[in-house]
């Protein structure tokens, strides 16, 4: 294995930090410094003092997962931060999230079936490494006015009501060290899984979510294109390097293998695996996750064995998913990024909490700096920052076991998809997500959406469980293509300033997501038999769904409030058609 530094020029601040700070970062990855140079932005009088403990520049395709942006993040990234020109010039165009579902053995890629952009679309997007982005951040942030200190470690944190200390260990060219006591008002732990303030302070929380993961870089890269000749297959992505740019999902039973291209020329390979199908031992050393590449993933691995000498570095982590009693707290401290929570990669939704905790944070410090009283706010965000947590888990527990189910992961996806563009999207992109008079005003639109998903995961579940993938279907679907699901992403193009409008947006928005709930459920029903589903004209409340009729009655199925088949077909044309694959087979090869 090897590994290269990133050519960016690398700044360091010299000599010892001041005695104190508005703000103390711990941690300068991802997290930390993305929020130092937010608090900069914000309030340039800010003072801001960033400890990272490694010394010197990043390596280049840097050793961390969160390579991956959708559409709030790279927002976050390129216009709150002002990072376009370097994401534009420095890093990899992402072509959106692309999925390639099993079929009889995954030997041929040509015969599985592909969800997928086949040109460049909606918002831009990037793939990130890691170690490039990071470089450019520190440089940005000194250049902002960040004491931003690389080779500085913290011994130890005092946290008070009126204020924190944090001893640190400062490393100088010489190979020598310092030790210097800082004080600040406000206190952010950005260490990620060091966990700094998590544990001293007792806020651990397991996650549900028992999944593993490990992964891998490799040197000069690879092009799922070239998986296969075939011309036709290549057809369908009509745009050059339209695959390879994508954050490609290959999926079976039990796990997902992701490839992601990065700028510097390698490319990051990682199987995320519930251990119920895949035990941990199975990927958690080099050749234990080659041997199980092999047997799952032989088109892959055929690539990699070839290439053995360019394996870069391997890694691998144990139940990966974590929660956090809180996140914000009224002594003006806080956890952002890894240092909180972590969900799952699947969707690459890491970057965004750290764009929504980051943003919740410097509306709490520069309101508090600016002298108004933030206690409220605090725990707002608090809330709010939790809940959406727990709203992403759901999309994730239990559910690998669906992953190798086309017939049931294709409403999935299109579901949660919509769900992001509609709702969330719509919030971050158009600046609301701090914005509470706002936020009140559409507070029950989201919750119906709340409600919406949590009959919907569930039902992904029984569903797979009372029809096992008996066929393995191919055949290829454009996401700007899926009804409703592509309008969504090309709506986030263009900013709404007019709050009204917006609202007005959001709303439809939820009120389009019942009529496409309804069409799963109705999708879902067929594994029903005929005499024990709703009459066709029946008026579906789907915040009542499931596929336990026993309970329908109870639950509220049917209301006047509902929505029939046919007029959630005729909000959405072409879906139901989508949901079923029947529209799979004329997109098998775009024109």
């Amino acid at each position: 294995m090897n590994s290269r530094h990133s050519m960016v020029r690398f700044p360091r601040v010299d000599g010892a930090p001041d005695a104190r700070y508005d703000v103390v970062i711990m941690g300068g990855g991802l997290a930390g410094l993305t929020l130092g140079l937010q608090l900069k932005n914000a309030r340039p009088s800010t003072s801001v003092m960033v400890a990272e403990k490694r010394s010197g520049p990043a390596p280049s395709a840097a050793f961390k997962v969160g390579e991956s942006t959708v559409e709030q993040s790279a927002h976050y990234f390129a216009d709150v931060l002002g990072m376009r020109d370097h994401m534009e010039k420095a890093q990899h165009p992402k072509s959106g999230l692309r999925y390639f579902w099993p079929s009889n053995g995954n030997t041929d890629i040509t015969a599985r079936l592909e969800w997928g952009p086949a040109e460049f679309a909606g918002p831009s997007q990037f793939q990130l490494d890691r170690g490039l982005f990071e470089n450019e951040l520190m440089r940005r942030n000194i250049l902002a006015g960040v004491h931003a200190f690389d080779g500085c470690r913290v011994l130890d944190v005092s946290v008070g009501d009126d204020g924190h200390t944090i001893t640190v260990s400062r490393e100088d060219e010489l190979g020598g060290a310092e030790e210097a006591t800082v004080s600040c008002r406000w206190l952010i732990d950005a260490t990620g899984r060091a966990f700094t303030l998590k544990r001293k302070l007792g806020l651990e929380k397991n996650s549900p979510h028992k999944v593993n993961s490990a992964w891998l870089r490799l040197a000069g890269g690879l092009d799922i294109s070239d998986f296969s000749d075939d011309p036709a297959w290549r057809a369908r992505a009509r745009a050059p390097r339209v695959r390879v740019s994508s954050t490609n999902h290959l999926l079976g039973e039990g796990y997902w293998v992701w490839l992601i291209s990065l700028a510097s020329g390698p490319i990051s390979i990682g199987i995320v695996a519930d251990p119920r199908f895949h035990p941990y031992e199975q990927i958690n050393t080099l050749e234990a996750a080659l041997d199980w590449l092999r047997e799952h993933e032989p088109q892959l691995f055929e690539v990699i064995d070839r290439r053995r000498d360019d394996i870069e570095d391997f890694l691998k982590v144990e139940h990966f998913s974590y929660g956090c009693e809180r996140v914000y707290s009224p002594q003006r401290w806080c956890l952002t990024g890894e240092a909180g929570t972590f969900s799952d990669p699947f969707y690459s939704p890491g970057s965004d909490f750290i764009a929504i905790a980051n943003t919740f944070i410097n509306d709490l410090v520069t309101r508090d700096l600016d002298g108004e009283d933030v206690s409220g706010l605090i725990e707002g965000y608090n809330a709010q920052y939790l809940l959406l947590f727990e709203a992403f888990l759901k999309l994730y527990v239990d559910q690998y076991q669906v992953f190798g189910n086309p017939r049931v992961m294709v409403s999935k996806v299109a579901w949660e998809h919509a769900l992001y563009w509609a709702i969330g999207a719509v919030r971050f992109l158009n600046g609301k997500l701090t914005d509470l008079e706002w936020t009140v005003g559409v507070a029950p639109a989201l919750q119906t959406v709340l409600q919406l998903n949590d009959r919907i995961e569930p039902l992904f579940i029984r569903w797979h469980e009372l029809l096992p993938p008996s066929d393995q279907p191919s055949g290829y679907l454009s996401t700007t293509e899926v009804p409703l699901v592509g309008e969504l992403q090309r709506s986030l193009e263009t900013p709404v300033t007019d709050d009204e409008a917006l609202t007005q947006i959001l709303l439809d928005n939820a009120h389009k997501l019942r009529a496409f709930a309804v069409l799963v459920f109705g999708e879902a029903l067929k594994v029903l038999p005929a005499d024990q589903r709703p009459a066709d004209d029946a008026r579906i409340r789907p915040e009542a769904m499931s596929l336990d009729p026993g309970c329908w009655e109870e639950d509220g199925l049917i209301g006047e409030d509902g929505i029939t088949l046919a007029e959630a077909r005729e909000r959405i044309p072409g879906l139901d058609r989508l949901l079923s694959l029947e529209a799979v087979s004329m997109a098998q090869a775009p024109a």
